[in-house]
């Protein structure tokens, strides 16, 4: 049985367990999906969301994500946060403005502590993309409140893609949605969305305030998204329903999203916490 030395954190309860590669290229683990099924078991593992792996491309820190279903994602908004705390922890990295490198591209990240002690990063979560033609199965250039139907059922939609792939679904009222059953349904409506989808179900409440609760691909319904958070702000401020920084309430707390000017890049602030740490019993490959 190897024992593999790790780190949990969440952000806004949106939790992961980390690893660094160099411990697992140690243990000849080479099969990250199955490795993030059996970790994030919350009966038979450690339990989690997903895991992040820290490795270096060009001495640069780079995070690879895995849902807890084992499909690899691109990015993860609130996971980049607790990878960032992970780094700042185990002295990676000195300075508190640094770069990470993740599948989508550079990530430029500003970390502070608050006076409670509350460790926070704001992140450049790069440019939302709105031409989605070569993402998405339509002939569209944008995908911006469009109806789709769905087990006859017109649902309307839209889609970003803001470091991985999201839709975004209005509500008057989220206590009265059906956001495990609907949610499940667009995730993997296929037919649409090839490498099924984030959804992202968002009730505005004013200028300045958003609720957004998110049944993430791979992971279900959880706590907290950062990137879906991005992508709702994006959407509302680009429809004129919102300011260009607002606060989105997620089951798991609050985070700040800014989006200055459209075609520029969006900002994400939130708090990540330390958990636990420790080493995991695995029996290997």
């Amino acid at each position: 049985m190897l024992k593999l030395k790790f780190e949990k954190y969440h952000g806004l309860g949106n939790d992961f367990v980390i690893f660094d590669e160099k411990e697992l290229e140690k243990n000849n683990i080479k099969d990250y999906s199955k490795l993030a099924e059996k970790v994030c078991h919350r009966r038979f593992g450690i339990g989690g969301d997903g895991i992040l792996i820290l490795k270096y491309v060009d001495e640069v820190p780079f995070m690879l994500y895995y849902n807890s279903d084992g499909s690899q994602a691109p990015m993860c908004g609130n996971g980049i946060r607790c990878f960032a705390y992970y780094l700042k922890n185990n002295s990676y990295v000195a300075e508190d403005k640094f770069t990470v490198k993740t599948i989508p591209g550079d990530m430029i990240l500003d970390t502070y502590t608050d006076e409670k002690g509350t460790f926070f990063a704001r992140v450049n979560m790069g440019k939302p993309v709105f031409n989605v033609k070569e993402l998405i199965n339509t002939d569209k250039d944008n995908f911006i409140n469009e109806k789709i139907t769905i087990d006859g059922e017109e649902i309307e939609i839209s889609f970003i893609f803001m470091g991985t792939d999201h839709s975004m679904i209005f509500s008057d009222d989220l206590s009265k949605t059906d956001i495990e059953g609907t949610g499940k349904k667009i995730e993997n409506f296929t037919e649409l969305f090839p490498k099924k989808v984030n959804a992202n179900f968002v009730e505005i409440k004013d200028r300045n305030n958003i609720k957004v609760t998110t049944w993430e691909r791979g992971a279900g319904l959880t706590l907290a998204c950062g990137t879906g958070a991005t992508a709702s702000a994006v959407l509302t401020a680009y429809l004129g329903k919102t300011d260009s920084k607002v606060n989105v309430e997620v089951p798991g707390g609050i985070l700040v999203i800014e989006y200055p000017e459209h075609g520029k890049e969006a900002f994400m602030t939130g708090p990540s916490e330390k958990v636990a740490e420790g080493y995991y019993s695995y029996e290997g490959e």
